[in-house]
């Protein structure tokens, strides 16, 4: 035989008789559980909501800084490198001998990827602000 305790917190969890956990009598589970219940779950449910959307706005500042630097750092590279060069094959000169037909072409577009996609992220979650 369960305990008392046990039994009486399992009828207030799933909103039932003790007799209906007890005797196994079929019948209606209770009502709406409590107004008090329902506002704390809507508040906890809100604060869910806030904390996701604090997450995607760090996580979208934090893409928009990375790719600011990463793409500034592959532009300083890329303006290095066509110091050093002789010859250019592009219709931009050296800059774009250097940036295009070579291996800082790679890091360059996943840096300008970063950088849109941080923009995107803080464009939606600041115009959505609160309508979720």
């Amino acid at each position: 035989m369960p305990d008392t305790e046990k039994v009486i917190q399992l009828s207030r969890i799933f909103h039932v008789t003790t007799d209906y956990l007890l005797l196994d009598i079929v019948e209606a589970p209770q009502s709406a559980a409590p107004a008090e219940n329902n506002r704390e779950t809507e508040q906890r449910a809100a604060e869910k909501r806030m904390k996701r959307q604090s997450m995607r706005m760090h996580f979208g500042w934090f893409l928009l800084i990375f790719g600011i630097i990463s793409l500034s750092a592959t532009l300083v590279g890329a303006g290095l490198y066509a110091q050093t060069l002789t010859e250019w094959w592009t219709n931009l000169g050296r800059y774009g001998t250097a940036l295009f037909d070579s291996w800082i072409l790679a890091p360059f577009i996943v840096s300008a990827a970063l950088t849109l996609c941080g923009i995107l992220i803080l464009i939606r979650e600041y115009i959505f602000i609160g309508k979720e």
